[in-house]
């Protein structure tokens, strides 16, 4: 029991725990705290009141709240995001006295959204940008549904503007900006620039990116250069990552695409 998977990148951690028989005292933390049930369902004592929250329900405790937690006879498996205060300014543009303003409530959608954000950012094989990306995309989510006030507003359409990111990306193709960097450049939250280019490509920036990426790998292999070549050329981390990218993409590995191109 505990802690079954886990990853840091600067500034949040994200888990897979199974607490399923584990009572948590009371305790605070000194980070926003993101969490979902997979299973099970667990009795919440939060700032002298309390709550449950099923798999249908989200917990989302602000730095310093009081909270504690005690299963119930289930098996209880949940993914959390442990967020830095100024990480969450950097990336939804929250005031710094600003504060989530619901911390259990039902949500079934967000609820999978953190199940899938959490499984994703927990796979070895994708870099920072990605799970960076991914959460900003539940961050805006969750900051909508809270009620909570940003301190900028930006156009969901704004069709110029995504276009001058997407250049900028093409500029820097092989060893592009990091998310952070790139919304700095703009003058946006990491949740405003992945919005505003998701409204125009139908993708948020990195996994667009990848996308153009893979389809100048797909010419380069079919010009016969080696596989480990145009995988370090492109920036993937490494061949397995590489791999399983062009299979998600168009379906075949890319080893079985340049079979397929010296028939």
């Amino acid at each position: 029991m505990g802690i079954t998977a886990y990853r840091k990148i600067e500034g949040v951690e994200v888990t897979l725990s199974d607490s399923t028989n584990h009572v948590f005292p009371k305790h605070s933390h000194d980070e926003f705290y993101l969490g979902a049930n997979i299973s099970g369902r667990e009795k919440i004592w939060l700032d002298g009141k309390r709550s449950e929250a099923s798999i249908d329900e989200i917990t989302v405790y602000n730095p310093g709240q009081v909270q504690a937690a005690t299963p119930t006879p289930y098996d209880w498996v949940y993914y959390s995001f442990y967020i830095q205060p100024e990480v969450m300014a950097e990336l939804t543009g929250l005031p710094a006295d600003e504060e989530f303003r619901k911390s259990v409530f039902a949500a079934p959608d967000i609820a999978a959204l953190i199940a899938r954000t959490g499984a994703f950012c927990l796979m070895g094989h994708h870099g920072e940008n990605e799970m960076l990306e991914k959460l900003s995309t539940l961050l805006c989510a969750l900051v909508k549904r809270t009620g909570s006030r940003t301190k900028f507003c930006v156009h969901d359409r704004d069709a110029l503007l995504a276009e001058r990111i997407a250049l900028r990306l093409r500029e820097d193709l092989y060893e592009p900006p990091s998310l952070k960097a790139l919304s700095a450049e703009f003058g946006l939250t990491s949740v405003q620039l992945v919005r505003v280019f998701n409204a125009h490509f139908g993708l948020p920036p990195f996994a667009w990116l990848k996308g153009e990426k893979l389809k100048i790998a797909r010419q380069l292999i079919l010009r016969g250069l080696p596989l480990a070549d145009i995988a370090a050329g492109l920036g993937f981390s490494d061949q397995p990552h590489f791999t399983h990218s062009f299979r998600d993409m168009f379906g075949v590995t890319p080893g079985q695409m340049f079979r397929l191109a010296k028939t």
